[in-house]
């Protein structure tokens, strides 16, 4: 029993050099990687305020564009258009809603 252990002890300390080589660069990878994702974030992040502040002042803008239609639109009245030039239409014509179909007869086809 104890040449046994004593047998995988010695397979170990062979291949010490080798383990510990794997070790030290899996901890070197596992790190680089962290740094990448850790950046990865850090920067989708930074971006994400930036939209949401762009979004911020484009909704500002709209909002800004929205009060001023209101405005010019409440001030269009008949008394402006007549000053534009425009006239009440002496001839009136109205378009039907009725629907315009072809009917056929079962007899005629």
């Amino acid at each position: 029993m104890v040449q046994v252990i004593v047998n995988n002890i010695n397979s170990v300390f062979k291949y010490k050099d080798k383990i510990f080589t794997f070790l030290i660069l899996g901890i070197v990878s596992l790190s680089f990687l962290y740094i990448f994702f850790l950046h990865s974030i850090i920067s989708n992040v930074v971006e994400r305020e930036k939209m949401v502040k762009e979004n911020r002042i484009s909704s500002t803008s709209v909002s800004e564009l929205e009060a001023k239609y209101f405005v010019i639109k409440n001030s269009i009245n008949i008394e402006l258009a007549f000053s534009k030039g425009f006239k009440n239409s002496e001839v009136t014509s109205y378009i039907s809603r009725k629907s315009v179909t072809a009917m056929a007869n079962t007899n005629g086809i």
